[in-house]
């Protein structure tokens, strides 16, 4: 394939810019088709005529395919396409009704899957005594907490199913004095939930979860080795669901009484310095030249939360 001429495609962009009005990646990608993904990003963040307005929170990500690297969420590749917002000197004011919509956009959505998620915990919580409910947490982690969620649809991974974006990541934090028949049954009911909202055609949604011991979780603070890590960044992000909100604030308090949080966030300072030199790499780089290790700077090669 030739490589784009990136004067050529900036000047593609300006023209498509004045007739519709402020895009957002996505619908730039969309409307030049011939033009490669990336050379798209390396036009719009070279040129000095375009303006850009980002409107996404920045999380951290491990990506255990690659040595365990600390990342930044989302990924550079699905910033520019789902969050960045790209105009000309003349449409500030469209640019800034329309940045409104699209935020709005992704918080309608996000709340639409926070309420499925507490519609699936009161569904579990009506067949458990009171008892075992106050000896329980729930929290949601991912896209949710940062109200980033999406609806676009894509294939779940095991069944095939194509179900409707984001998905919705639960923890459930059990006592460690619950029997073990009640982790058993709260497993089993789950996996129910999970499967009946995924193949459901009115919901189509895809439900991850895990549930662990208190004193499990309380050892992953330990931040040991990556698995640890992924537990603690996953309950540090964290919003709490359902159930016993004494018990999910003693997870919060171990985490400031361990020092998690703060090697939590010095990884996050680590990930955001590692973002702005892969930017600066890419926006250098040959598009005709670029190796495989340069081009996964730009994405992500798993793109979703690991539970453990």
């Amino acid at each position: 394939m030739p490589v784009p001429d990136i004067a050529h495609v900036e000047a593609r962009i300006i023209d498509l810019l004045n007739a519709e009005g402020p895009m957002i990646g996505k619908e730039l990608a969309a409307a030049l088709p011939d033009i490669p993904v990336l050379a798209l990003w390396q036009a719009c963040y070279q040129s000095r005529a375009l303006h850009v307005s980002h409107f996404a929170s920045y999380y951290l990500r491990f990506d255990i395919t690659r040595d365990d690297q600390v990342r930044l969420s989302p990924s550079i590749l699905r910033d520019f396409l789902s969050f960045s917002l790209f105009g000309l000197p003349g449409q500030r004011d469209q640019m800034i009704e329309r940045q409104g919509t699209l935020s709005n956009m992704h918080r309608e959505i996000s709340r639409e899957k926070i309420a499925l998620a507490q519609q699936v915990m009161k569904s579990l919580f009506l067949d458990l005594p009171r008892e075992i409910r106050s000896s329980m947490c729930a929290f949601i982690a991912g896209d949710l907490a940062y109200f980033l969620a999406h609806n676009e649809p894509r294939e779940h991974l095991v069944s095939g199913e194509m179900v409707k974006g984001s998905d919705i990541d639960i923890v459930i934090i059990l006592s460690d004095s619950l029997p073990d028949s009640i982790q058993n049954k709260i497993d089993t009911d789950m996996i129910a939930l999970k499967n009946y909202y995924l193949r459901h055609p009115q919901y189509r949604h895809e439900i991850d979860f895990i549930t662990k011991r208190q004193s499990t979780m309380e050892r992953q603070l330990q931040y040991a080795d990556i698995h640890d890590k992924i537990a603690s960044k996953i309950a540090y992000e964290s919003m709490f669901l359902g159930g016993s909100l004494t018990l999910y604030m003693e997870v919060r308090d171990a985490m400031i009484s361990t020092g998690v949080d703060r090697l939590i966030e010095a990884d996050f300072e680590h990930a955001l310095k590692d973002r702005k030199h892969a930017m600066q790499k890419l926006l250098l780089a040959s598009s005709d030249d670029i190796d495989e290790e340069t081009r996964s700077l730009f994405y992500f090669s798993q793109e979703r939360v690991e539970f453990t």
